[in-house]
């Protein structure tokens, strides 16, 4: 196929790094220093509370974004609804300053009807029935606190006056927001209607392609430019031989506490060869995708990182 420009980013495994046991700061580092020297377009972090513990996320980027020059660094996803938006509005302000401009926000909401994700919400006295909407007017509330001063709303779940916050982000008109959904017809309105990016784990090439026409086409309704948003996927592999792939199940398994089989049917998993895997990715940039999140299944994260970088640069496309 003809080669189209494809980003591709690396998740940094701050939820493993509890798991383990081993608690070593330097790993992370490590492994966001070579995706750099390696050519990776940008880095990122998950998201949880209490769930699924991890690193917390935008500590993570901000210690990361002091080791690093040029790569991104995003949140794939994070929980925003579980914070002020003022504070929020304010704390990424300040990591877009000090990273010199190289933040990007992925939004979701957790699990619907998933105990321990509603759980997360419960325990900080907020409503996870209204986490949807609870978003939305965050990203309202935090745009006009990045562009605008002397900022006053009046909303469902925020109202304030007369706020100023400083610094503003260094990204004009802020930090750039990425809204995940799959194949949820709601889900992708609010792409349409509010994102400046678009992250997902559809399980299928043909149906991401349905829902990507299906955003630029809610974009439209909205009077919004189709190609202000950009696409991505978000990719969880398990790449190389047979024992590669059988570790990555069993690391799948043990992260999600289910059967490799119940984490497959449910999320975006592909296992094989490095050229499988690739093949795999390609069907999703034929489809429109633009930002390839990789997330490796996986104990050894540098050594997969290498092995993926030498893969992708064999097929010209890092």
């Amino acid at each position: 196929m003809n080669k189209t420009h494809v980003n591709f980013g690396i998740l940094l495994p701050t939820r493993e790094a509890i798991m383990s046991g081993r608690g070593d700061p330097s790993s992370l580092y490590q492994i966001a220093e070579r995706a750099e020297a390696l050519g990776f377009h940008s880095v990122w972090v998950g998201d949880s509370l209490t769930a699924r513990p991890r690193i917390d996320a935008l500590t993570t980027l901000a210690a990361v974004g002091a080791r690093t020059q040029r790569v991104r660094l995003g949140t794939a996803i994070f929980l925003a609804a579980l914070r002020n938006p003022i504070l929020l509005a304010y704390q990424l302000a300040s990591l877009d300053w000090i990273t010199s401009g190289r933040v990007d926000l992925g939004v979701g909401y957790g699990r619907p009807k998933e105990p321990a994700s509603e759980h997360e919400f419960e325990i900080l006295g907020l409503n996870p029935g209204a986490r949807m909407k609870m978003s939305e007017e965050l990203v309202q509330v935090m745009r006009r606190l990045w562009r605008e001063n002397d900022v006053s709303y009046e909303g469902k779940y925020t109202r304030f006056a007369n706020v100023t916050i400083e610094p503003k982000p260094v990204q004009p008109g802020g930090v750039p927001i990425w809204l995940a959904s799959n194949d949820v017809e709601p889900g992708l309105k609010r792409v349409g209607r509010l994102a400046d990016a678009w992250i997902n784990n559809i399980k299928s090439p043909e149906v991401f392609g349905e829902c990507w026409h299906k955003i630029r086409a809610y974009a439209a309704e909205a009077g919004r430019a189709p190609n202000s948003i950009h696409p991505g996927i978000y990719f969880t592999l398990a790449a190389g031989g047979k024992e590669a792939v059988a570790e990555g199940q069993q690391f799948l398994a043990q992260y999600y506490n289910r059967s490799y089989q119940a984490v497959a049917n449910a999320m975006l998993c592909v296992t094989g060869t490095w050229n499988e895997v690739i093949d795999g990715m390609e069907k999703y940039i034929e489809a429109g995708a633009r930002t390839v999140v990789l997330r490796f299944a996986t104990n050894d994260q540098l050594h997969t990182l290498e092995a993926c970088a030498e893969a992708l640069n064999r097929r010209g496309l890092l």
